[in-house]
């Protein structure tokens, strides 16, 4: 930091920040100062951020959930803000987790040029710079790194005006440690910190933000509460989170809170999974709210686009938020939106189809319950009671189940011994097994195999490894026998109903129960006309834009 303020933005206070001479001349720093000189200011505090988050180490890092946003992100987030109407010249602003000044800096820079543009002094920029800009973040680096950044951005004013400003950037908890600012706050901008929460860090919260938590939630849940609260009838949020608080069961509270509180303007669905957050690769999603007064919406309309990383945006169209605390179908193209139309027509699910959704029991890393690596194995084992055990590679990418009880390849074991064929986890109806991981990347979030009819001929049951969920059938005269079912589910018109319905990589029971299926007298109707399976599921849905 001294060497690149040196060189690039003499005239500063010093940092505070530890700056030994060897270090200064390492040829490794030159080289650092060397590239981050060579980019715009908040490109370089990004990869110096960054660069720190790497040295403090995994744990440390991963605890405090430092993984901060890029500028590209960060741009097109200030950027919508402003077509929303926000003048950065009279709001205030905070950033409830502002790590490296990923949205600070550039916040100020858009208040000095706004207020440049109205004739304002570097005196006059310094005073509401320090006045409406505010920070907290529980590292005291990078409350430090944030409040020089915030110099940098302003360096002509702090230089022109000869003083050392003292910004509003301070070390704490957030969550707990800014009653003085709810309900006061124009803006609140933050790429909240994400990850479980302990049972601890769950007690210390749980007054304060029990409309929210459920389960064991995702510390981002709580910060994106947080800003909601934190803003002034009228205020506005914007978010950089993962998508999976559109969908995800332990959400549910978080969703009716958001849609109770705040009407939520935009959501951005960003194209690129991979690389958007060093060290992560989770789905991000970029939000807009606005702050309203309290009042139970059966729904509400949002706007949606399609961000790449590089900030650029394809508006795909609106979809309505149902305030049930279900799943928030989101668009991911400009189909999706006529298919999610479509769809909401059909009230049929899986139940419906006759089926049962269960998550296989057999946790691989834990239980302790004998397995065998063949059927040959398996035979000797006590009692005749062991049985198939089924993993997610057995699930073939043709629609198959590979299943022939000679061992493995990849050495997993084949058979599990649960002491009792009559075990409540022992599956013994017919079954349709899916992949329980999988994601956005993939040809087919669906990856889905009926199970033979063998295997419960031979073995009366089977057992479901942990990373697959099971479709059992729970009536005697489904909708569609396990074969045809796994076909539907692999369909393009199905397979995209539930990208749009699912915002993690699990294929969850939530989202699977709620997952609209065609209506079944008019899909087998369909079907005795001669048509295959994926064209009567679009037509049966009545999705006139999907083409199979």
């Amino acid at each position: 930091m001294a060497r690149w303020c040196s060189e690039s933005f003499p005239g500063l206070p010093r940092s505070g920040l530890p700056s030994p001479p060897a270090l200064k001349r390492d040829p490794t720093v030159a080289a650092f100062v060397g590239f981050i000189r060579s980019s715009e200011l908040s490109e370089a505090a990004y990869w110096f951020a960054s660069a720190y988050a790497q040295l403090a180490g995994e744990e440390r890092r991963k605890q405090l959930a430092m993984y901060f946003t890029p500028p590209s992100l960060t741009k097109r987030l200030l950027d919508d803000l402003g077509t929303a109407g926000i003048d950065f010249a009279s709001r205030s602003f905070c950033d409830p987790a502002c790590g490296g000044a990923a949205f600070l800096a550039p916040i100020a820079m858009r208040m000095r040029d706004s207020l440049r543009a109205k004739g304002a002094t570097p005196e006059q920029v310094l005073k509401h710079v320090q006045s409406c800009l505010f920070g907290i973040d529980k590292d005291p680096t990078l409350c430090k790194l944030s409040r020089h950044f915030l110099l940098m951005a302003l360096h002509d004013e702090v230089v022109a005006a000869g003083v050392a400003p003292k910004f509003q950037v301070v070390r704490g908890d957030s969550l707990l440690k800014v009653p003085h600012l709810v309900g006061t706050l124009d803006v609140v901008v933050c790429n909240p910190p994400f990850r479980k929460m302990s049972a601890t860090e769950m007690a210390v919260y749980a007054d304060e933000f029990a409309d929210t938590i459920e389960a064991q939630p995702n510390l981002y849940a709580v910060f994106v509460a947080l800003c909601v609260k934190l803003l002034a009838p009228g205020g506005t949020c914007a978010l950089v989170t993962p998508t999976s608080f559109l969908s995800g069961q332990y959400f549910s509270k978080l969703r009716t809170f958001l849609l109770t509180q705040a009407k939520v303007l935009s959501i951005g669905m960003v194209s690129d999974r991979q690389g958007v957050f060093i060290d992560v690769q989770q789905e991000t999603a970029l939000t807009l709210a606005r702050r309203e007064a309290n009042g139970h919406a059966m729904s509400t309309v949002a706007k949606v686009s399609v961000v790449s990383r590089d900030g650029n945006y394809v508006d795909v169209g609106q979809c309505s938020l149902p305030n049930t605390g279900a799943a928030w179908p989101i668009p991911r193209t400009e189909s999706d939106v006529l298919l999610l139309r479509s769809a909401m027509k059909s009230a049929a699910s899986l139940a419906d189809y006759g089926y049962a959704v269960r998550v296989g029991a057999f946790v691989w890393n834990r239980d302790t319950r004998p397995t065998y690596p063949s059927a040959k194995t398996a035979a000797r084992a006590r009692g005749g009671s062991a049985v198939p055990l089924l993993w997610s590679s057995d699930i073939a990418a043709d629609g198959s189940l590979r299943f022939d009880g000679f061992p493995k390849a990849n050495n997993e074991h084949c058979f599990v011994n649960l002491g009792s064929r009559s075990h409540r986890s022992v599956v013994r109806r017919p079954s349709v097994l899916l992949q329980r991981v999988t994601s956005s990347s993939q040809p087919k979030r669906l990856v889905a195999a009926a199970v033979p009819e063998y295997i419960l001929d031979t073995y009366g049951g089977f057992v479901g490894e942990n990373h697959t969920v099971i479709l059992e059938q729970v009536t005697p005269n489904p909708a569609l026998p396990p074969a045809q079912l796994a076909q539907l589910l692999r369909t393009p018109t199905v397979d995209r109903y539930f990208r749009c319905i699912s915002g993690a990589t699990n294929v969850s029971v939530f989202e699977l129960n709620q997952l609209r299926l065609p209506d079944p007298d008019r899909l087998k109707n369909l079907l005795t006309q001669g048509h295959n399976i994926a064209e009567a599921a679009r037509r049966a849905l009545g999705d006139s834009g999907m083409r199979c």
